[in-house]
């Protein structure tokens, strides 16, 4: 009674008697796997209802207010998106247009990920869509796994940062990353430091102030994010990735694969762009008049309930290559009912799977309720490829001590 009394009391959308009891001995069941009492439990659904309304209000906000185009939508990039993968993998997009009109030899395609931790389903979904953008159009591909930005923005040991980041280049070059048409790097890198500076130049705090990460009162609410200070110059590093192909490259233009959430990272990497063509004393010069930057919004894998997206931080918001066998097992066949799209979020996503069995997924996704033992057949072999996915990550790991100071300054 004691908790059916605090979940009235502290969630904020009223639950109907007649599902209480469900509902109670679900968080029941969440609060045993995560090691919380049900009230912590309940409080943390009270705060993610909350963030979930904020960041689906915010999101298609941030769509309106930056005229940001929608996918479906009839537009290629390079011949991409002609089998529909733009419509089926993205959100929208923002100023692709004109890249059609630059030939592909003239663009870079940027994108990086944080070595906070071991890859979550979302991680993957972005590797495996950035691997295909590259495949597919011939662009060449920068992908930054972010060791120092991720010093700055997360509460993290630098000589675990230095390990993972070496674990993330290794295994996303097993994945099929071409190193003719691309490079993989970290920001320990004195061109990165270099334009770091220009790009700094021309920044304002208030520029920062005014275009923070969606999540960000999620991060801080779970006291994962570093100084004020910090923050910036992580954020900083960033927009420095988006404007390096442009500067040292002389690329005509930069396409950003992302999350919506993280759109304030090429949409300030405009700005300083459009600020760096207007200063004079030599920056000016380093920049092409004519060079563009553009971005394509991938769609989001939610987080496990009660979160509003799977993150590296909240280790029970995600499935991570990280876990157990067991905890696979879990997350993926024994997910709970409020946890099956989210599978199937994963499964079309975060998978290389062939247009026809994605379509036997979805069907099979559909029909769960009448015949679950179709779609739980196709759970387990989700489960077999996330395990091989695992197996890939677990030899990619770096066998040296790590010598922080030789990475530093001598590699």
């Amino acid at each position: 009674m004691k908790n059916k009394r605090y979940i009235k009391k502290n969630c904020s959308t009223a639950i109907p008697s007649i599902i209480l009891n469900n509902f109670i001995e679900e968080l029941k069941e969440i609060a045993e796997q995560q090691n919380k009492s049900i009230e912590e439990v309940a409080n943390d659904y009270k705060h993610a209802l909350k963030e979930l309304e904020y960041s689906n209000k915010k999101l298609g906000k941030i769509i309106k207010d930056f005229q940001y185009t929608k996918f479906p939508h009839n537009i290629q990039l390079h011949n991409y998106g002609k089998n529909d993968e733009l419509n089926s993998k993205y959100l929208c997009y923002d100023n692709l247009e004109i890249f059609n009109k630059i030939s592909a030899n003239e663009l870079a395609i940027v994108t990086g990920f944080g070595p906070t931790n071991s890859p979550t389903a979302g991680t993957l979904s972005s590797i495996f869509r950035v691997l295909e953008l590259q495949k597919c159009t011939g662009i060449y591909t920068h992908i930054i796994i972010s060791e120092l930005s991720a010093l700055n923005s997360r509460q993290k040991p630098l000589n675990e940062l230095i390990r993972n980041a070496h674990q993330f280049i290794f295994f996303i070059k097993k994945l099929g990353f071409d190193e003719k048409k691309g490079e993989i790097r970290t920001h320990n890198h004195h061109d990165h430091a270099r334009v770091f500076s220009l790009v700094s130049s021309v920044l304002s705090t208030r520029d920062l102030l005014e275009n923070r990460e969606v999540t960000n009162d999620t991060y801080n609410r779970l006291q994962l994010l570093g100084n004020d200070f910090s923050k910036m110059v992580s954020r900083t590093y960033t927009m420095t990735d988006i404007i390096l192909p442009i500067v040292r490259d002389k690329k005509r233009g930069v396409i950003v694969p992302a999350g919506l959430e993280e759109h304030h990272h090429p949409y300030l990497s405009r700005i300083v762009l459009d600020r760096m063509k207007l200063k004079r004393g030599g920056v000016d010069i380093l920049v092409r008049q004519d060079a563009e930057i553009g971005a394509l919004y991938g769609k989001l894998i939610n987080g496990f309930f009660p979160y509003v997206k799977m993150s590296k931080s909240i280790p029970n918001s995600s499935i991570n290559l990280g876990d157990s066998l067991e905890e696979l097992y879990r997350k993926i066949i024994d997910c709970g009912r409020r946890n099956e799209e989210v599978i199937l979020q994963m499964i079309v996503f975060a998978s290389n799977w062939s247009s026809d069995k994605l379509i036997e997924a979805k069907s099979a996704f559909e029909n769960l309720t009448t015949d679950y033992e179709s779609w739980k057949k196709i759970k387990h072999e989700y489960l077999k490829f996330f395990i091989e996915i695992k197996t890939i990550w677990e030899s990619s790991k770096y066998q040296k001590e790590i010598d922080t100071y030789q990475e530093m300054f001598t590699s």
